[in-house]
Order: structure tokens, then C-alpha cells, then sequence
């Protein structure tokens, strides 16, 4: 045997496309292994979640901002477990009343703006969430880490609680349907992270199946031009599949609170995004 060193390939060299694909072969994925499982728990509450607000949609805006509080409990119920943060009691307590604050807003303002107060509920559920971190009696580990997950799922919550006030627009009601339609199609693209050959075509795939479930939405309701429908549903789709697999490293994702909590927070992010699109002027014909 040779005592010459094995020489190590010359970086100059461009390598084939055999020798390219071998070494994505044997390299280390980037990612824990379950970034890269979906959660079924996680698509079925989002699923559930879309239709409830769906439906909801057709009855009133009251009772709209009723289901987007319930995703708020269930946020502020599993945010400090998905987090891991310090002091999960105080911080549920602070989300809980943020959630109550921005709901009541959306129930009582009942000419436009809507979300004239929406501002004012925030800021409020802010201070009780700096004057929760002054009241621990723990030593305030990992104290700007807590403040910063606090003031992150606050703002989540309002961004749903954006979605109230969308059936008082022309044609609200459909748009919202069409929304949703995209939030829970988009969803079930979620299992293409397991495949490897599909999971870098994970969110396009979202992308077009939200799309074209809220063009489907669109044409059954008659009253709903394809284009922004198919905007809605494309922006609900992506923004929620990308918020799931941002959460989907943290290692609290394997138990079921924690998921339910990652599936909130991935249909709360779209309230803002689709209240925009549809009280542009060019929503409506």
C-alpha cells in the first residue's frame, strides 16, 4: 500500500453532473430531520381553521372575529410551548388578554375604518406585556428573547383579526371564501417536504393549488373576478406554507400543542395581507 495521501479535489476544477449529484447524495442535510416531516395535526387545524372562517365569512363579520379569537387562544395557549420561553403562564395570560383587547375592537367598531382601533389595542396589549416581564419573580432569564416572542405573536394575532372586518367590502364575503380556499388547499402541499424530489417545488405548489382553489371559489360565486381571487388565494397559500416551515425546525413542533400553535400562527399572518388586497381600489370592477 501507498503512504501517498489521498489528494483532495482541486476547488478550480468544475465537477460533472454525476459527481455534483454524488456529493448532494452524501452531504448533510442543512436542516434537522423534522424540518423536513409534515404535520398532519398542524394541516388539519389549518384546514379546519379555514373553513370555519369560510363559512363564518357568510353569517357576519361579528362572528368572523369570533373564529379568529379562537385561534388567538390557541396561539397564546401553545406559543410559549413552541418557543420554549420562560414564564409560559404570564406569557399565555398576556396573549390572551391581547387577543380579547383586538377581538372586542373588531366586534364594536361598526362603521369604516374597521380597524380604527386596532392600533390602540395593540399598544395597550404591549404595555401588559412589558409590565408582565417587570412582575416575574424568576430573575427575567432570557428577558429581550421573551419580549421579543410576546410582541411577535401580538402582532400575529392583529394581522387575524384583519380578516373581521373584510365581508363589509363589495363582494367581501366571497373574497374571504376565496382566501381561505387558498389557506386550506394550500395546506395539503404541506406533505411534498417529505419527498425529496418535490421539496424545493414545495411552495410553488402551494402557490398553485391555493390559486386555483380561490379561482374555483370565484367562478361558483359569480360575483368574484378570477384575477384577484387568484391573488388572494396564491398570497394566503405561500405566506402560510412558508410561516410552517420557518416553525417547523424548532424541536417543539413533535407534540401536538405545539403544532396547533404553528397553525395558527400560519392562518393568523394572512389577515393583513388579504384585507389589503381587497380594499384596493382595484379589488372591485
Amino acid at each position: 500500500m501507498s503512504d501517498v495521501p489521498e489528494q483532495a479535489p482541486n476547488p478550480a476544477v468544475p465537477l460533472t453532473r454525476r459527481e455534483r449529484r454524488a456529493h448532494a447524495q452524501k452531504a448533510r442535510p442543512a436542516l434537522p430531520r423534522r424540518a423536513l416531516v409534515a404535520r398532519p395535526l398542524s394541516i388539519a387545524a389549518t384546514v379546519a381553521f379555514a373553513a370555519l372562517v369560510a363559512l363564518t365569512g357568510y353569517a357576519s363579520p361579528q362572528f368572523v372575529a369570533l373564529a379568529v379569537a379562537l385561534a388567538g387562544f390557541v396561539l397564546a395557549w401553545g406559543w410559549p410551548l413552541l418557543l420554549s420561553l420562560p414564564s409560559p403562564r404570564g406569557t399565555t395570560a398576556v396573549l390572551a388578554i391581547g387577543t380579547v383587547l383586538m377581538t372586542g375592537t373588531a366586534l364594536l367598531t361598526r362603521d369604516d375604518p374597521y380597524l380604527e382601533w386596532m392600533p390602540a389595542a395593540l399598544a395597550v396589549s404591549v404595555i401588559v406585556g412589558f409590565l408582565h416581564q417587570l412582575m416575574r419573580r424568576d430573575g427575567r432569564p432570557r428577558l429581550t428573547e421573551s419580549v421579543a416572542a410576546v410582541t411577535s405573536a401580538l402582532a400575529i394575532i392583529s394581522a387575524g383579526t384583519a380578516l373581521a372586518p373584510i365581508p363589509h367590502a363589495l363582494h367581501g364575503e366571497h373574497a374571504l371564501a376565496a382566501t381561505m380556499a387558498g389557506l386550506g388547499v394550500g395546506a395539503l402541499a404541506d406533505p411534498c417536504v417529505s419527498i425529496p424530489r418535490l421539496r424545493q417545488w414545495a411552495l410553488f405548489i402551494a402557490m398553485l393549488l391555493g390559486g386555483g382553489a380561490a379561482v374555483v371559489v370565484a367562478l361558483v360565486a359569480g360575483d368574484l373576478l378570477a384575477g384577484p381571487a387568484a391573488l388572494l388565494g396564491l398570497l394566503a397559500a405561500a405566506i402560510s406554507h412558508a410561516a410552517r416551515r420557518v416553525l417547523a425546525p424548532l424541536p417543539a413542533t413533535a407534540m401536538p400543542r405545539a403544532q396547533l400553535a404553528a397553525a395558527a400562527t400560519s392562518s393568523l399572518l394572512i389577515g393583513v395581507v388579504a384585507y389589503a388586497v381587497v380594499t384596493s381600489p382595484w379589488f372591485t370592477p
